[in-house]
């Protein structure tokens, strides 16, 4: 990673999608991070384990290929052997708005080297999605604001499924969030922006996992589903790899955003 200066630059990497994901980030992921000369690295983790959920196992692996912050979302819990005492390490993540009494933490502080401070927010939005309690505009502004105390570089992850609720944050923190990078879709948007208070934003990051798929899942069990409503077996895809991502370039001083950049890659695996 290069000597920090005024400006930072931030990869953000979409939803990782199963095994197939976690063998797109050991290939691919050491080399982006010298081509695009970055200080700190965020990933959504919540779909990593078989597409549901994440181990400790798998976050250790994460941390090695260089990601700094994992966060989650509405999979956050749904690891097989529900031993969650991992998810108190810092740089993991789940939603800050699930009610309270859940283990693990929903914003973190990473510091670089060179001792700049980089604030991770991860939010879960209530269109469309089972019941949370909190609201996340009210508990993230609120997130964010307590963080300014220490650093004016803070990304928010809201996990969400209406692109309305995204983008309606995003309006709601512009000028005191660095970006708002929306997760959850597994689809990769063209709406890319800086917002006027130099907040960065897209709709959603993407998916790091199988092109060839329905959201990450072999399609044919999904059609099957939607055409006859009733309960179909998913299984995650293993074709078509491709890595979604965002780079941020941000001012260290003021906290805004000046450059946001979509990458979406398919991967060719060295060995195949």
């Amino acid at each position: 990673m290069k000597d920090s200066g005024t400006t930072i630059r931030i990869l953000f990497i979409g939803d990782i999608f199963g095994m197939l994901g976690k063998r797109i980030l050991a290939e691919r992921l050491p080399s982006l991070l010298e081509q695009e000369r970055i200080d700190c690295c965020i990933a959504n983790g919540e779909n990593a384990a078989g597409g549901n959920g994440l181990t400790s196992n798998l976050a250790k692996k994460f941390r090695k290929f260089g990601i700094n912050v994992i966060t989650g979302g509405n999979h956050s819990f749904s690891v097989p052997d529900k031993d969650f005492e991992f998810m108190n390490q810092p740089h993991i993540l789940r939603p800050l708005n699930y009610p309270e009494g859940n283990p693990g933490h929903g914003s973190t502080i990473y510091e670089l080297p060179s001792g700049i401070k980089v604030g991770v927010v991860n939010l879960i939005g209530r269109t469309f999605l089972h019941e949370i309690p909190d609201c996340p505009f009210r508990s993230g502004k609120a997130a964010i604001e307590q963080i300014k105390a220490q650093t004016p570089v803070i990304i928010v992850d809201i996990h969400a499924e209406a692109t309305s609720e995204k983008i309606s944050f995003a309006w709601y923190v512009d000028g005191i969030a660095s970006a708002v990078l929306g997760t959850h879709t597994h689809v990769q948007t063209a709406d890319e922006r800086i917002l006027p208070g130099g907040t960065g934003y897209i709709s959603d990051v993407g998916m790091t996992g199988p092109e060839a798929s329905s959201i990450g899942m072999k399609p044919q069990p999904v059609i099957k589903k939607f055409l006859f409503q009733t309960h179909s077996r998913f299984e995650p895809s293993e074709e078509g790899p491709m890595l979604n991502a965002v780079v941020l370039e941000v001012d260290s001083t003021t906290g805004k955003t000046t450059a946001i950049k979509r990458i979406y890659e398919r991967i060719t695996f060295s060995h195949e």
